[in-house]
């Protein structure tokens, strides 16, 4: 008798009627997966990785190495969604990922927090979606993933400190002549061969087996470093377009709470090819590549919270005053933030919003404020933009009832 595999997860298959050719929880349906017991599901054993799919090979073979791995979404690369019960709790502050049972329990909730490097729970989760992608996260892996990206976007306006944020060139002991010329740079590879030229690297990344990060090949063309984290506590810093902030243009860097595609993972755009390193032993920085990894993704120090207005005499500080005092706080507030960023960024635009009017402060220069602050504490521009203006928006449609005199001082 011919060895049966399912067809969807590859696991070996007992027929339990005639034509079975996949295992009951792997049948999708309009809902979800056919909910037949356990008692009916044939067995999957844990014990034989020679048997699992290409997936879930890949990611077991990644966590003996140490990589955390989570299940991503095959048509977003999202990590998968929380349970329901997960999902009616959001936000970080009401239900916080480490107080979550389901991540005990073995679910995937909460994105990067349920990453792992425990074997029965990863062949679990793909039990449950044997099409996920494996994902690395990156802080609990202790590793730090140099992402350049080989994009069409158009460069920096001002090429002098929009290349390589939070450097001017024009005060850098470098000709112009090797940073002033657009034609120069294409994409991120360039942007990091410059940061190596100017800080004293030989190339943008060594080929010692020290030193040589596991390089993999994305399928838009841009490559992947993964890298040991020069020290602990870093968290991502992604490309500014416009070159406010983040390592380089085109250059992102995913570090502490975020993740990466796993190194030879198969995705709907294509396959993550591995070019070069040892996944079983990634290679170390370069001092000065080090170096600059730490000043652009340490975590900026909170702002202090504007000092409290003395209580005058009569009258009070004024809407604009209080306002501007409310976003400075919540401000500080979301830079020291670790999770939960984007709702803490929504509740404060829609809070505002329904102050702004009250308030008479410049509707532009609060919205910049705010995309910049959300920028600031690690979130995309383009999603720190859409997250703001729709949460203005939608509180300014709704205006709130404003403070008294007297709660305008609790600030």
């Amino acid at each position: 008798m011919p060895h049966l595999a399912c067809r969807l997860c590859g696991y070996p298959l007992t027929p339990i009627y005639p034509g079975q050719d996949e295992h009951p929880l792997c049948s999708p349906t309009d809902t979800g997966w056919i909910p037949d017991s356990a008692a009916h599901q044939a067995a999957i054993s844990a014990a034989s990785p020679a048997a699992a799919p290409r997936p879930l090979r890949l990611a077991l073979a990644l966590a003996a190495s140490g990589w955390h791995i989570l299940p991503l979404s095959a048509s977003s690369k999202r990590p998968l969604g929380n349970c329901p019960a997960c999902r009616s709790r959001p936000g970080h502050l009401a239900h916080p990922a480490d107080d979550c049972s389901c991540i005990a329990d073995g679910g995937w909730c909460h994105g990067v927090r349920a990453a792992t490097t425990d074997r029965a729970r990863i062949t679990g989760w793909w039990q449950r979606e044997p099409r996920a992608i494996p994902g690395a996260a990156a802080g609990p892996s202790s590793l730090v993933l140099v992402d350049i990206d080989a994009h069409a976007d158009q460069l920096p306006p001002d090429l002098a400190t929009g290349l390589l944020p939070g450097i001017n060139l024009a005060h850098e002991p470098i000709p112009a002549s090797a940073w002033n010329d657009p034609a120069r740079f294409r994409d991120g590879r360039n942007t990091l061969a410059l940061l190596a030229r100017l800080r004293g690297g030989l190339r943008p990344w060594p080929t010692d087996a020290g030193q040589q990060p596991v390089a993999v090949a994305t399928p838009s063309g841009g490559i992947h470093l993964w890298y040991r984290a020069p020290v602990g506590g870093l968290r991502q810093a992604l490309s500014d377009p416009a070159g406010r902030h983040g390592l380089a243009w085109q250059v992102d860097i995913k570090a502490g709470w975020s993740y990466g595609i796993a190194p030879g993972a198969v995705t709907a755009s294509g396959t993550y090819r591995l070019r070069g390193g040892d996944p079983a032993s990634p290679g170390q920085m370069p001092a000065w590549l080090a170096r600059e990894i730490t000043r652009a993704a340490t975590p900026r120090p909170p702002r202090s919270a504007a000092a409290p207005h003395p209580l005058p005499r009569s009258g009070g500080p004024g809407p604009a005053a209080y306002l501007a005092a409310v976003i400075d706080r919540d401000i500080a507030q979301l830079a020291a933030m670790t999770d939960g960023r984007q709702r803490a960024l929504s509740a404060l635009a829609y809070h505002v919003g329904g102050l702004l009017a009250w308030s008479g402060l410049n509707p532009r220069h609060v919205t910049s404020q705010l995309i910049d602050a959300g920028t600031a504490s690690g979130l995309s521009p383009a999603l720190a933009v859409r997250i703001v203006r729709r949460a203005l928006a939608n509180g300014t449609a709704r205006p709130l009832t404003p403070p008294s005199d007297r709660d305008q001082y609790a600030v």
